[in-house]
């Protein structure tokens, strides 16, 4: 192969993986985790379910791989995608960071406020959107952010959300997502009940923005971390959260909703149910300004 057809090889890998990314997803569903009122019911349960020592750990995980950039925290400003009740915005706001966050959650984000005025806590600003619906030229985000964040969330799923994040960076990128996810035996038994046959996890994410940032020449360091989750719902709570994650790729209608109850009723303990879901996930750290193959960057 001559040198010629080579380059072009090469510069076209990106946009190949970016077809395959796009195939791989369900472009098009707006149910559950990727509808806003599924994370308007979600807002009240973060705080409830919080792992204090887990949510710590992973902290210090997140702020050492931005440090690791030797991107400074202090008057740094922040763009937080999805950053729904504040988890990485309010500890990046006490290091003194200017932060932004866009979240399509109106509840998400009204938690997030009552936080920050709670803890005293200066939110620069919050913007209520989705996050392919922003105009980076409109909004004056284009390559404006010394740090963009987009931490466990369905606002960055397809390689188009993935290319408007990397243009609002002029310094350090940081994403987190799903690498493997468990979910108690109930709900694989439930989903059995209801639809006739298994429930298949499904491949998870991270390794699809990852391998696009390694054909475009970015070379992004990564942590990986296992834990078990636990959490208390109501009643209601876990038949919202069920059908929600269900209703991605099935139809959930009043039946089937009412067959969720039913199962869940039997499971409660005084009203409450205890769920266990082990994850892995992914976290990776890069930086806008080292690329290792700068003709790629034409493709963003």
């Amino acid at each position: 192969m001559s040198d010629l057809n080579m380059t072009t090889t090469y510069h076209n890998n990106p946009g190949l993986w970016a077809d395959f990314w796009q195939e791989a997803i369900q472009e098009g569903v707006r149910r559950g985790p990727m509808n806003p009122g599924f994370w308007n019911h979600m807002a009240g349960k973060y705080e409830r379910n919080k792992d204090l020592k887990r949510e710590s750990e992973r902290l210090e995980t997140i702020f050492n791989l931005l440090k690791s950039t030797g991107i400074k925290l202090d008057g740094a400003r922040v763009l937080d995608i999805g950053g729904g009740t504040g988890a990485l915005a309010i500890p990046l706001a006490k290091s003194g960071a200017r932060v932004t966050v866009v979240d399509f959650s109106e509840g998400m984000l009204q938690k997030l406020k009552e936080r920050a005025q709670k803890e005293q806590v200066p939110i620069e600003r919050t913007i209520l959107s989705s996050w392919d619906a922003i105009d980076l030229e409109k909004e004056g985000f284009k390559k404006q952010f010394d740090i963009v964040l987009a931490s466990m969330t369905p606002a960055v799923r397809t390689p188009d959300d993935f290319r408007l994040m990397l243009e609002a960076s002029k310094g350090v990128c940081y994403y987190s997502g799903w690498v493997k996810r468990k979910w108690s035996p109930e709900y694989y038994e439930l989903y059995r009940d209801l639809f006739h046959e298994e429930h298949r996890d499904g491949t998870h994410g991270i390794y699809l923005p990852f391998m696009y940032l390694y054909m475009l020449g970015y070379q992004p360091d990564i942590v990986l971390k296992q834990d078990e989750w636990q959490s208390e719902e109501t009643l209601d709570e876990i038949v919202e959260t069920v059908s929600g994650f269900f209703g991605v790729t099935k139809h959930i209608d009043e039946d089937k909703k009412t067959k969720i109850r039913e199962y869940f009723a039997r499971k409660t303990d005084n009203g409450v149910y205890h769920s266990k879901t082990m994850v892995t996930t992914g976290m990776m750290v890069w930086d806008m300004r080292k690329n290792c193959n700068r003709d790629q960057t034409s493709v963003l």
